[in-house]
Formats: C-alpha cells, sequence, structure tokens
C-alpha cells in the first residue's frame, strides 16, 4: 500500500539561533543519488541490502536548503492501521535545527492520512531512542538483531518502538 503527497511545508527551526530555512517535500527520482548521499553520514546507504530491501521515494520526504537535499524521512504502511517509519538521516551540518521534527511529523502526517493508528519504528542510538519517546509518546516493545552493517556499527540491535498515533495526535494538538 502506497499513497504520499506532493505538498510543499515550510518548517521553522525550533532553535531561533539557527539561521535557517527549509522545505519539507516529496522526494522525487532525481533526489536519489542526494538521498542516499545524506543517509550515508549515519550509515543508512546500503541499499539494497538484507536490512533494507528498497528505498520506496515514493513514501519518502526530503528537507531541502538552498536547493540541497539535507534531511530525508521514509515510511511505509505495513497493514491496514498500521505504519512503519523507514529510514531518516540529517546531515550533521544541520543537525539542531528542527529538520528531524519536521520529517518525523511530515511522515506521521502522511501515515494518518493513509489511515495509521499505530506506528513502529526501530532506532539503535539510545539519544534517538529517548527523542522518539520524549517528543512522539514510543514505547519500547521489543528488539531486533541487526542482520546488515546499518547504522551505529558498535550496536548489534534495533530498539523497537511503537507509538498510539491519534494519543499523539490529541497530546501534541495541546
Amino acid at each position: 500500500m502506497s499513497g504520499c503527497f506532493n505538498t510543499v511545508e515550510m518548517g521553522v527551526p525550533e532553535d531561533a539561533t539557527t539561521a535557517c530555512s527549509f522545505a519539507i517535500r516529496a522526494a522525487q527520482a532525481e533526489d536519489y543519488a542526494a538521498i542516499l548521499a545524506v543517509l550515508k553520514t549515519a550509515n543508512f546507504h546500503h541499499i539494497p541490502s538484507a536490512e533494507m530491501p528498497e528505498l520506496d521515494l515514493d513514501c519518502c520526504f526530503v528537507a531541502e536548503r538552498g536547493g540541497h537535499i539535507v534531511g530525508v524521512a521514509g515510511y511505509k504502511m505495513i497493514v491496514p492501521g498500521e505504519g512503519k517509519t523507514t529510514l531518516m538521516a540529517v546531515d550533521p551540518a544541520m543537525q539542531g535545527a528542527g529538520l528531524g521534527m519536521a520529517l518525523q511529523r511530515r511522515r506521521l502526517k502522511a501515515m494518518r492520512e493513509l489511515g495509521a493508528r499505530a506506528v513502529t519504528t526501530n532506532a539503535d542510538l539510545p539519544h534517538v531512542i529517548a527523542w522518539y519517546k520524549k517528543h512522539f509518546g514510543y514505547r519500547e516493545v521489543g528488539q531486533l538483531a541487526k542482520i546488515h552493517a546499518f547504522g551505529d556499527p558498535g550496536i548489534d540491535h534495533w530498539t523497537t518502538l511503537r507509538m498510539n498515533l491519534d494519543a499523539w495526535q490529541e497530546r501534541d494538538a495541546v
């Protein structure tokens, strides 16, 4: 099941000391090389692989600044009512500018518009896991062994997180 949106949303960094703006938009075929370059900064560029068989650009958003791709986030619908995030990475030079937050919100919105009520995410870095919990209400539900050298090579598993999209939307609206 696929379905993404060709909208452009402007994001403003949460940190007012960062003087930059960016646009979140649907990925396009011509973005593929730039997307892989951003994914490489997080060691997520091994596509296809056992860990990531494909990158479905139809379900992928990019953050663009000054004509350059500086962030990427994907998703997929697993079954009706259930979404899953796929790869997300932000250029290290742009981290802390709110791109990750904007990309995550956009892909959650896309999954919600496709009927998702719950979303599953896998992450390996402790600070990223804490970020998902703090900002989106995820809870840990398990672990998966990594099957390829993806993400942090010093961590041999993914922490599986799950969130209730309805509860987050209600919390986020306040």
